[in-house]
């Protein structure tokens, strides 16, 4: 029988999906876990986001391992983030959970071969009901209000005119014609996953350009990748688009700064 492995670029993106392992461009974050834990999967393998701050860039490993599921993520420096053919076709394992391990996956492996190797491990699939989990919160209020949200995918027409510090990596997806960023946001932070190969982690700032929004990403050592409220409360910028540039914002400032500044200049 065929191994069922399948390849994207986001962890949101599968559908109709049980029974396989994926090879995901995601970071490896609690939040990309919490996505992963519904969808009844035998594997799956993120994109290490350079681990960063508390080790969060690979946090979902140990969070999929209390589920029973195998988990590893890849070098973030050995393919690109948010591309899952990239991923397969260079990427390298950097992490295991314990499940992986007890597969037989280990550190050093390419992405395909652990896939097949949690495959032919033969694991139940594992789907656990999580959507209380996956947080978005409205924190200020007034004519330019202000969310987190620990993946853009909650991004919706509910946050038209707002300023979203999120959660995710600031890679446009591989295969993204349409933008997932729907609303036309007043700005936004994403993180930058450590840069990574190809400079990936920090694409999605020249389309933000593209969109006239401020953007800028928040430094993986600095706050949780995943969480979109560590962003505000501790993180600092490493890299910021010309929109944001404009408005006098630079690296080095903090996430909530960057808030207020943006704020200021919707004000005027």
């Amino acid at each position: 029988m065929p191994r069922d492995i399948r390849l994207v670029d986001s962890i949101t993106q599968p559908k109709e999906s049980r029974g396989s392992v994926i090879v995901a461009g995601s970071h490896g974050g609690i939040s990309s876990g919490r996505y992963a834990a519904q969808l009844g999967l035998t594997g799956i393998v993120f994109n290490n986001a350079g681990v960063g701050k508390d080790d969060a860039g690979i946090e979902s490993l140990s969070y999929l391992e209390e589920l029973g599921l195998p988990a590893a993520t890849i070098d973030n420096q050995s393919a690109r983030i948010g591309d899952g053919v990239d991923m397969a076709r260079g990427g390298e394992i950097s992490h295991v959970n314990a499940v992986a391990e007890d597969c037989g996956c280990e550190v050093g492996q390419s992405a395909l071969e652990c896939a097949a190797t949690m495959h032919d491990a033969g694991v139940e699939p594992v789907q656990e009901d999580v959507g209380s989990e996956m947080t978005q919160a409205r924190v200020d209020d007034g004519e330019v209000p202000v969310w987190t949200l620990d993946s853009i995918g909650l991004i919706s027409d509910e946050h038209e005119g707002a300023i979203t510090v999120t959660g995710s990596h600031g890679e446009r997806l591989a295969g993204e014609f349409d933008s997932y960023i729907q609303a036309d946001v007043a700005g936004i932070t994403l993180f930058d996953a450590g840069v990574g190969k190809d400079d990936a982690g920090i694409g999605r700032l020249r389309t933000m350009n593209e969109r006239g929004i401020p953007a800028a990403t928040v430094d993986v050592e600095s706050a949780r990748i995943g969480d979109s409220k560590s962003a505000l409360d501790g993180g600092v910028l490493s890299h910021v688009n010309d929109v944001a540039s404009d408005l006098g914002i630079e690296p080095g400032d903090s996430c909530s700064s960057f808030v207020e500044t943006v704020r200021a200049s919707e004000r005027q």
